[in-house]
């Protein structure tokens, strides 16, 4: 057995990575080392070999990039409401899964509850999404840092604050912002997270492990969720600036209406960027702004000391400085990086009212009366 793990023979986990470092899908790579030790063969006898080596590959390729999640042989169920997992496609959507806006259940939103995002998938074994690095596109800096933990951490809480508030909208924000990983969106992996871990009902993935080994997950379970109805995503943001601004349209994309009130998680160091810059900047009232600030352990190699350091270098200082994020070297080389696809956001045209804002660029605070809130 230990020849054939040498040899590429045996299949693991990684199979269903599809993103090398380097961008290169993982699972060709080992296709073409399996492969290469077959050319002795004839050719007739070689081709049929070439092609029984591809298939389980190829499956577990396409499976990956299905979306497929394979926990012990069987594949979770996705959203509240969804029957037990079972042992059926390679799917976690089913035809009972929750639809969006299902029962009109967005109609009478007035809280906008925000997720910043941080990264975008790259792996196929999304049920490894609040432990394991290479689950997500991450860049040196965020490594072994207990980012993904933090990432699950704050889809776990904005799902919290919308169960606590039926009148609410929930949106992931982020969008494509690594060019390596193809036009994969932050606002959208987080959404892939919350189906494949079911966290729509609340759930706490990590209760087992921090709380009590013999909790469950389920345990924090709330019934009748319609979380995932009121759950969108906002897949242009490229920075925090625009995680806030963007996601109020995309509010209003939704209702037809801009909120009464918003709820913003991201990291406990970033509080002050939201709510002293951020919020003043879009001239969004105090009193209905509420931020959630969440961390990882230390256990997990997050240093609050460090990120709180690097917060003030390389966000806090530039904001203060350029509020709008127009003018400062380093924040439009963030929105360039950030980018790389060229997206262009729509909003301009999806919400009119705010058209002035989008385009501001101060250094002065744009006034309260070309807003929509500020009337």
């Amino acid at each position: 057995m230990r020849r054939a793990a040498q040899r590429g023979l045996m299949k693991d986990d990684k199979d269903d990575d599809y993103i090398s470092p380097k961008g290169v899908p993982l699972a060709r790579r080992r296709v073409v080392k399996r492969c290469k030790m077959r050319d002795g063969f004839k050719l007739g006898i070689g081709s049929i070999a070439v092609l029984f080596c591809l298939r389980p590959t190829i499956q577990s390729l396409f499976s990956s990039r299905r979306g497929g999640i394979v926990d012990g042989g069987h594949y979770l169920r996705g959203g509240a409401g969804s029957s037990p997992r079972r042992n059926a496609d390679l799917l976690w959507i089913h035809p009972d899964s929750q639809a969006f806006n299902e029962n009109s259940v967005t109609s009478h939103a007035t809280h906008l509850i925000i997720v910043a995002g941080h990264s975008v998938l790259i792996s196929g074994n999304v049920h490894h999404a609040a432990f394991d690095d290479s689950v997500w596109y991450l860049y040196d800096y965020q490594k072994n840092k207990g980012l993904p933990r933090a990432i699950v951490l704050h889809i776990q809480a904005g799902i919290r604050l919308a169960l606590d508030d039926p009148n609410s909208l929930l949106v992931f924000s982020g969008g494509e912002t690594r060019a390596r990983t193809g036009p994969e969106t932050e606002g959208g992996s987080y959404f892939r997270v919350a189906d494949a871990l079911d966290l729509w009902d609340g759930r706490d993935v990590f209760l087992a492990n921090d709380k009590n080994p013999d909790a469950d997950a389920s345990d924090s379970v709330v019934a009748n969720s319609t979380v995932r109805a009121r759950t969108v995503s906002e897949e242009y943001a490229t920075d925090s600036f625009e995680n806030m601004m963007f996601s109020i349209c995309r509010f209003h994309e939704v209702t037809g209406r801009y909120p009464n009130k918003i709820s913003l998680v991201s990291f406990t160091f970033k509080r002050r960027r939201f709510e002293t810059l951020h919020a003043d900047a879009l001239r969004w009232p105090l009193d209905r702004f509420h931020y959630v600030g969440i961390d990882p352990p230390p256990s997990t190699g997050f240093d609050l000391a460090e990120s709180t350091e690097g917060e003030k270098n390389n966000s806090l200082l530039p904001f203060q400085s350029d509020p709008y994020g127009c003018h400062s070297e380093i924040l439009q080389h963030k929105r360039k990086e950030r980018n790389p696809f060229s997206r262009t956001a729509p909003y301009e045209l999806t919400c009119p009212e705010m058209k002035q804002l989008l385009h501001w660029c101060g250094p002065e605070s744009i006034s309260k009366e070309k807003l929509p809130w500020g009337k």
